[in-house]
Order: structure tokens, then sequence, then C-alpha cells
């Protein structure tokens, strides 16, 4: 299962600067976890009005998961660069 790739092809369309998209997957066993980091232009389009859309990438990527027998969790990065 390719987390990053899927989330690319999501998430590149609707960027304004998707060279800044960064996807971090770690995790062992059957646990994924999947960290989006994104330019701070990008992050209000990544959460969507009233947390719909990343609402909605967690829950492709939690059935995702669960068809290829994996538990996913998916965050976005809030932090500023010079934190990180």
């Amino acid at each position: 299962m390719d987390l990053d790739a899927f989330l690319r092809d999501v998430l590149t369309p609707l960027l304004d600067h998707p060279e800044a998209l960064r996807i971090e997957v770690g995790g062992e066993g059957k646990k994924r976890d999947v960290l989006l980091f994104a330019n701070p232009e990008d992050r209000g389009r990544i959460i969507g009005k009233h947390g719909r859309m990343i609402s909605a990438l967690r829950t492709l990527c939690r059935t995702a998961g669960d068809k290829a027998g994996l538990a996913v969790t998916l965050e976005l990065d809030d932090r500023d660069e010079q934190e990180a």
C-alpha cells in the first residue's frame, strides 16, 4: 500500500505550493503513522471547511489501511519550518 503516492495524487492539484508537500510514513508492524507537512498557505486547503477535507483524508487512509490489514493514522503538522 503506497500511502505517499495516494496522498500526493489527491493533494497536489489542490495546493498552491505542491513542491512543499512532504509526507512521512512511519510505524512498524500493522501500524502506520502518516504525517503531512505543507506550506502554511496550503494548510487551510488540506484542513478544509470545518475540517471536512482532513477528516475525509483520514477516513480514506484508514479504510485503505483496513483493507490492507493496517491501522493508519493521518496528521497534518501545523508547525512552521522554523519550529520543526
